[in-house]
């Protein structure tokens, strides 16, 4: 950066203060063309001075926007800003225009490391006096905001329009079929500089004071604008934002003394900046970032072609609707931009705006249809770009180490989808998994663990899915406000969440999570808390989701070089409280909870059978017994009981027999015996087909309802029956066609009727899924 040395007799530099609300092409075009006019020898930008030596990169041959400054506190990663830049931001044009004339280009605006400090003191907020009691929210809006009040007026929805449609447009000029509109840049930033003046006063006058960071800002702008006419500028351009321009524009009106007392004591830290790579969706207004971006798509097209932009949206837009199999031609296209333009015509812009756009895309290309316009939205509004930054500037801590990583396992960070099958007992292999979980424990997706199949299934074997996304950038800069390098980051981060969690299930999952990522600093704090939480529990069912998770985690004892020993001792104290608690649980329950329950049951019978521990079958065997037997359990509940001591082989078939005659005895309640008959039958009807005898039974149950009940227990048998698979149902079907004859070949006492057999038949093939009962 150049600079001049001032002489005694050096006269007062002509500075210019050039406003910017938020970031578009016209404006972008704009002070590019009042710059080029202006010829300045120092650009002054609003931005952090901890940044400076950051502005040279802006020139690199590899930079390519969107970019973000980020700036943050190596000793806490907390604190951390992040300044945002697209093609079409002004202050990106003010830097590359500097930079092409060698121009001395600095930021202007207070360091962040005085920021960082700023923001967390409790008096550094708005002073409002002499609200009215009584106020709407809708007139609260309109008084704090005074740039949805204007919108308003003008008769916009909302400011960003409002400002869009009276700046930006008029700013880029020119129509698609329409003589260019001569711009005048100077013109419109003297009308902002103005209309803000007037804001302030109105804000103000009626008793609100800007916050001390504000004006704390606003005084480090002006000292920087002194202190660049000091060395000898004479032309000095500053761009900041459009609220700050009176107070910049009139700096010669207030004292340097008032300023430097203002800025004097002010404490910060030491900070660090880099350049990242950004995107479009983070630039959008709904990202949540602040960037006040509409539609970046447009705007980037906007920008680098104003005269043709409306047709090469309508030309994109069509090619977007034809991929996706959607009519859309060059008549289409024709009509949709004089349709954009009249639009703009008849609301008096210079061109059209992403409103006219959405409107006669809506009315000419989806042809009346809201719905085709989403496809047009991603791509063609917000827009899928992805920044690049070169490797000259410094990376950020995070990102570096995760590179390095990745390189060292060997894992291409690649766009395209690839598979990765690891065996968890090589080594190499055992380092790639501990990755992929450390990152998936801080939200970054690079790798999605999918079901094993085929002939490496088990605890020794992970399949993943690995692509990377240009959203993963920003996600690891965010994660960098965990730690410096990967481990580090998840351990913090899983370390929080163990702080935040009292929820047993929750921390369980963490602890699986937190031992196949590798991170054995967590274990003695996370098992201790998981240990007391589940001690004072007193929600049987809520221990009973503990179960599963801890058998889980312990498959990977012999793959992982893991202490298990203190979660096998929590198992051991979890296992049989459920236990012993599971049947009081279960009584004087509704259906629905009743299927809660048995979801939980399901899970927990897998979770030791996948154990094997011979304690724990024991008294789990006596808590099924009691599920199947005692008086009050949900009859659903009691069935799936009854149907896991016959699949152990602890029931046989005649007592499994005789206790579904009782349940479904003429003296049972027939809802009852239906819901008892879902819980024993389960997903699959194989055991009907296998155990003629259970079959008979049933077949005895359905003849002896009265017609009433029949039609009123028909809806829950067809639910039942409903999961069973298609050639399981064909076969009870054949079954059914027998019906009155036993399948040992005995004959039935009552003797065969075809006539009754075929009657019956509607009948149960509605039960049985198979067709009407007409």
């Amino acid at each position: 950066m150049s600079k001049k040395t001032a002489s005694p007799a050096a006269s007062r530099a002509d500075v210019r203060v050039f406003g910017i609300r938020h970031h578009g092409p016209g404006s972008a075009h704009g002070l590019a063309a009042a710059l080029a006019d202006f010829r300045p020898d120092c650009i002054l930008i609003e931005g952090p001075p901890d940044a400076d030596p950051l502005i040279r990169h802006v020139a690199d041959a590899g930079m390519e926007p969107p970019v973000a400054l980020l700036i943050y506190n190596p000793k806490n990663l907390a604190q951390a800003l992040f300044y945002p830049f697209a093609e079409f931001s002004p202050e990106w044009q003010a830097m590359r225009f500097g930079l092409a004339g060698g121009l001395a280009v600095r930021f202007v605006d207070l360091p962040a490391g005085q920021m960082f400090l700023l923001r967390g003191e409790p008096d550094n907020q708005q002073v409002a006096l002499g609200f009215p009691e009584n106020e709407t929210p809708e007139e609260a809006l309109l008084r704090l905001d005074p740039f949805t009040r204007l919108a308003r007026l003008a008769g916009y929805s909302d400011a960003e329009r409002w400002w869009e449609s009276v700046f930006e447009r008029r700013a880029a000029g020119g129509g698609t079929d329409a003589p260019t509109v001569p711009r005048a840049e100077a013109a419109i930033f003297e009308e902002v500089t103005t209309l803000f003046a007037a804001l302030r006063a109105d804000k103000m006058a009626a008793g609100q004071h800007e916050s001390r960071e504000t004006l704390l800002r606003e005084a480090n702008m002006r000292h920087s604008v002194r202190a660049a006419e000091a060395e000898g500028f004479g032309k000095i351009a500053v761009v900041c934002g459009a609220w700050h321009t009176p107070a910049l524009a009139g700096f010669r009106n207030v004292k340097a003394s008032a300023d430097a007392a203002l800025l004097k004591g002010l404490k910060k830290v030491k900070t660090e900046a880099t350049w990242v790579a950004w995107s479009f969706d983070r630039l959008a207004q709904s990202s949540g970032y602040g960037a006040g971006v509409l539609a970046p798509a447009w705007y980037r097209l906007l920008f680098s072609s104003p005269q043709s932009a409306v047709a090469q949206w309508f030309t994109g837009a069509a090619r977007v609707l034809r991929e996706q199999g959607l009519p859309a031609s060059s008549a289409h296209v024709i009509e949709a931009v004089r349709l954009a333009d009249t639009l703009a015509r008849l609301r008096g812009t210079a061109l059209p705006g992403i409103e006219e756009l959405r409107e006669a895309a809506t009315a000419v290309l989806c042809e009346g249809s809201e719905k085709p316009l989403e496809l047009l939205e991603r791509q063609m509004v917000i827009g899928e770009a992805m920044g690049a930054v070169p490797t000259s500037v410094p990376a950020v801590p995070l990102k570096e180490d995760f590179e390095k990583e990745a390189k060292s396992c060997r894992l291409a960070i690649s766009p395209t989808e690839a598979a990765l099958a690891l065996d968890l007992r090589e080594a190499a292999h055992l380092r790639k998994s501990q990755l992929l979980h450390q990152l998936d424990m801080l939200g970054i997706k690079w790798g999605r663990e999918q079901a094993a199949s085929g002939a490496k299934q088990g605890r020794f074997h992970e399949n993943w899915a690995l692509r990377w996304q240009p959203e993963m950038e920003i996600q690891l800069i965010e994660a960098g406000a965990w730690g410096l390098t990967v481990p580090e980051a998840a351990t913090n981060f899983a370390r929080q969440k163990v702080a935040e969690t009292a929820d047993l299930p929750t921390l369980t999952r963490l602890l699986g999570a937190v031992l196949k990522a590798d991170l054995p600093g967590l274990l003695p704090g996370l098992l201790s808390k998981l240990q007391s939480t589940a001690a004072l529990a007193k929600d049987v069912l809520a221990l009973a989701d503990i179960v599963p998770p801890l058998a889980d985690i312990l498959r990977y004892g012999s793959a992982r070089p893991l202490n298990l020993a203190a979660i096998e001792q929590l198992l051991a104290q979890m296992v049989p409280r459920v236990c012993v608690g599971l049947p009081a649980a279960s009584m004087g329950v509704d259906e629905e909870v009743a299927a809660q329950i048995l979801q939980k049951i399901v899970a927990f019978n897998r979770a030791l059978a996948v154990r094997r521990d011979e304690g724990f079958d024991q008294i789990w065997l006596q808590t099924l017994e009691n599920l199947a037997v005692a008086s009050g359990i949900a009859p659903l509940v009691a069935g799936a009981g009854a149907r896991f001591l016959f699949d152990k082989n602890t029931w046989p078939p005649p007592q499994a027999e005789a206790a579904m005659r009782l349940r479904l005895a003429r003296a049972a309640v027939p809802q009852e015996g239906a819901a008892w008959l879902e819980g024993f039958l389960g997903p699959s009807g194989l055991l009907l087909i296998h155990h003629p005898e259970l079959w008979q039974v049933l077949d005895g149950w359905l003849c002896g309802l009265e017609t009433e009940v029949f039609r009123e227990t028909l809806p829950l048998l067809r639910r039942t029956f409903a999961c069973f698979a298609e050639h399981e149902r064909e076969k009870m079907l054949d079954l059914a066609k027998n019906t009155g004859v036993l399948p040992q070949g005995e004959p039935s006492s009552g003797g065969f009727s075809t006539e009754a057999t075929q009657a019956v038949l509607p009948f149960l093939r509605l039960v049985l899924g198979q067709g009407s009962a007409v």
